[in-house]
């Protein structure tokens, strides 16, 4: 082995006593970190979970599935909800913009009342790079949405921490809208809100992976269940606070939390979150979020059942021009099956 690939991968383990994680506002050091206790209390995740039925370069018709639970510690109560839903996302001329606008067709099981605002693919959160935003960031906006929607469901349940797979950050525009309604709703009745990533880039000012040396600071205090606040950050999140937690004695990592920030009794739910996450085949991961991925999931053959049904419906000559639509999506799935 090369010195200089060694001593590139060297580097990156040598830890400095103290810094901060890159764009955050909080010094990360021993002292910094909390030990975490374990105190049951009831808790809803939300999850969501689509499927394409059918994609052409500007149109997409997409099958959504949202479900939120309740547990209180490992134990699943009875209250859920679950929500599967037809969405249509295509691109239409507005003036002079190109313009996203996504709607709820069919309601298959459940009902929720959700509006998606038009976006304009040039908006800064939908570009790449220097292009305007395509239909697959774009058609992902109703499940987004309607997990946020979802936020008054959960609560229905009596929980007192609502928990969302994924960040709290604002990906789509409005989206900062809909979150300060569901950030409301729970403020309201005395809750709190936090999105709990399964993987995350964060990096110390000096470049390193911000789990490998919080997992070094924990070491040094000998502390095996733990949480440690990296804070705010404008550039990451929407009304949040930061935080690294590790929620088992046997888990193999940590996890970022996002939590809505000027909430109260923070340590209180992070030991609601580890009575929640002694699962064996995944410890320190939240039960109720692997529960809430397990039903929000929608399985391909759902999505192909109802696009048999369309291709029913239509002629030879439609189904022929909506086949050469979806051939332009397809080249490099041809090249993945040849291999």
């Amino acid at each position: 082995m090369s010195k200089e690939i060694l001593d590139s991968i060297k580097s990156l383990l040598n830890f400095p006593e103290r810094t901060k994680a890159y764009g955050f506002d909080e010094w990360l050091d021993v002292n910094s970190i909390m030990e975490i206790g374990e105190k049951e209390g009831k808790i809803s995740a939300i999850d969501g979970g689509t499927s394409e039925i059918i994609r052409f370069p500007t149109m997409a018709l997409v099958l959504n599935r949202i479900y939120c639970n309740c547990f209180l510690g490992m134990k699943k109560l009875d209250y859920f909800s679950r929500c599967t839903f037809i969405s249509l996302t295509r691109l239409i001329k507005e003036g002079d913009k190109l313009i996203y606008e996504t709607k709820i067709l069919n309601f298959l099981e459940g009902y929720f009342d959700l509006k998606i605002p038009k976006v304009d693919s040039n908006a800064i959160e939908m570009r790449i790079g220097r292009n305007r935003g395509d239909i697959t960031r774009a058609l992902s906006m109703a499940r987004r949405f309607a997990e946020w929607a979802y936020v008054e469901k959960a609560l229905e349940s009596g929980a007192k921490l609502i928990l969302i797979d994924g960040s709290l950050q604002a990906s789509f525009p409005n989206e900062s809208k809909l979150m300060d309604s569901a950030y409301e709703l729970v403020r309201n009745r005395n809750a709190i809100i936090a999105g709990l990533s399964k993987t995350t880039t964060l990096f110390t000012e000096e470049g390193i992976p911000i789990s490998g040396f919080l997992e070094h600071l924990a070491s040094k205090r000998g502390l095996r269940k733990w949480a440690i606040r990296l804070g705010i950050s404008n550039e990451w999140t929407h009304r949040a606070i930061v935080y690294y937690l590790k929620l088992h004695e046997n888990a193999d990592r940590g996890f970022r939390m996002d939590i809505l920030k000027d909430v109260g009794e923070i340590e209180e739910a992070f030991s609601m979150l580890a009575s929640n996450s002694k699962y064996f085949a995944f410890p320190g991961y939240p039960y109720a979020l692997i529960d809430a991925h397990e039903y929000a999931k929608v399985g391909r053959e759902e999505a192909m059942h109802i696009k048999g049904l369309i291709l029913d419906s239509l002629n030879k000559e439609e189904s022929k021009k909506m086949e050469e639509f979806e051939a332009s999506l397809t080249g490099h799935r041809i090249l993945d099956e040849l291999g």
